[in-house]
């Protein structure tokens, strides 16, 4: 079967952070034996659109001089559009350019998938002429951008009755969205959608003691060290977590880049706290940090607009490497770290004194640690790409009914 999928973010190269979750779900589908087309907005900068087997990637370019396309990748879209207003001149030319580029293509596909709900969703019910099985996948922005657009309600509708499958990433959006409709249409909603993490690629190996003590020799760490990965924007919450660690002698490892870089490590020289900016990360370097790690932290918060974390890969990725979580108690991360305590810490956000208790009780704690890291592990093990996905082939392949939960694989 040939997929056509519809994007705002994928990796630009092999070793790009952004919409790296949605690679991810198309490795899983060609490993099911199905093929992918994966139309993406074309960076502001020249790069060779990244190829694989099975895959196929094509840059749609939505303004001119290609300079001017500033609206996805970096920061991401939302925190482009806060803070460049330069951003926002491509929303609709990219809706336009997205939608004429699906109608040319979608000739040869079987079937079609949107990530981002806003436009994809609406551009895959509009822009291809013959009814194919349609997946729209909902992530945290789109499904708060959705609530926040004049005419929400008739869009929700449309977005509901355009695919014959929703995948929510948290309970928390699905609720959301579901508000978006009359209650006349939750019902076609509960019929068609359900709530899932995204996959992650799991680790082929319960990790060693040997190998853990050999990736901390390598990048140079001593003593107890905490790890944070993702995006420096406002929502990730690190400059909470840097003020918790004034005063403390734990070291922090950040890996990811974006907008907050130096105002960050402003931060943290000005605190005298240790912190070491590692950059963007992928592969073998990103696997090292988190054997090295003691401990993985996501000091999330909910931003004044009301828009909060969905459920971030990364958490999911530390814990299948049996880090223990330190984390702020918003989005869909209370969805996956227990509020008992048994894989993680939750916290109230933005409270650095809390944030700073948490992390002294996790390092003081080696058998709480040990724990924690077996249950983390066993929860993370079960979103492994193949699991995840098995629901959305089944929307795919034209098999609108499933039982209540998929089969274990």
């Amino acid at each position: 079967m040939r997929i056509g999928l519809l994007t705002t973010s994928f990796p630009r190269t092999a070793d790009d952070s952004a919409g790296s979750f949605v690679l991810g779900f198309c490795r899983a589908l060609v490993r099911h034996g199905h093929s992918v087309e994966v139309l993406a907005p074309e960076p502001p900068e020249p790069c060779t659109p990244l190829r694989e087997p099975g895959l196929v990637l094509h840059h749609v370019r939505y303004l001119w001089p290609r300079s001017l396309q500033r609206t996805f990748y970096g920061a991401g879209a939302p925190d482009n559009l806060a803070r460049d207003p330069r951003a926002w001149l491509g929303p609709l030319p990219f809706a336009l350019a997205l939608a004429r580029r699906a109608r040319a293509l979608s000739a040869r596909w079987d079937a079609v998938v949107s990530h981002w709900a806003l436009p994809c969703a609406l551009i895959a019910r509009a822009a291809v002429p013959r009814p194919l099985p349609h997946l729209a996948v909902l992530h945290s922005a789109d499904v708060h951008a959705l609530g926040r657009v004049p005419g929400r309600s008739r869009l929700a509708r449309r977005i509901t009755h355009g695919a014959q499958g929703l995948w929510f990433v948290t309970h928390q959006q699905r609720a959301r969205f579901a508000a978006l409709l009359p209650a006349a249409e939750r019902a076609l909603l509960n019929a068609r959608a359900w709530v899932s993490p995204m996959g992650i690629e799991l680790p082929a190996l319960e990790l060693s003691p040997l190998a853990r003590e050999r990736a901390r020799a390598e990048l140079g760490l001593k003593g107890f060290t905490v790890l944070a990965l993702g995006r420096l924007v406002p929502i990730k919450g690190l400059d909470v977590l840097i003020r918790a660690l004034a005063g403390s002698d734990i070291r922090l490892l950040v890996a990811g880049a974006g907008p907050e870089l130096d105002p960050l490590r402003d931060l943290a020289r000005m605190l005298r706290v240790d912190a070491r900016f590692v950059g963007e990360v992928s592969g073998a370097t990103k696997t090292a940090l988190l054997t090295a790690a003691d401990a993985f932290v996501i000091p999330s918060r909910v931003l004044p607009d009301g828009r909060s974390e969905g459920l971030p890969v990364a958490l999911l990725e530390a814990m299948a490497h049996g880090l223990p979580v330190v984390a702020s108690a918003v989005g869909g991360i209370m969805e996956v770290v227990p509020g008992d305590g048994s894989a993680g810490l939750l916290v109230a956000p933005d409270r650095p004194g809390e944030l700073a208790r948490a992390l002294e009780r996790a390092r003081g704690d080696d058998a709480w640690r040990s724990r924690a890291s077996r249950v983390a592990r066993d929860i993370a093990l079960r979103h492994g790409w193949d699991h995840a996905i098995l629901r959305g082939l089944r929307v795919l392949e034209g098999q609108n009914s499933w039982p209540d939960r998929p089969p274990t694989p």
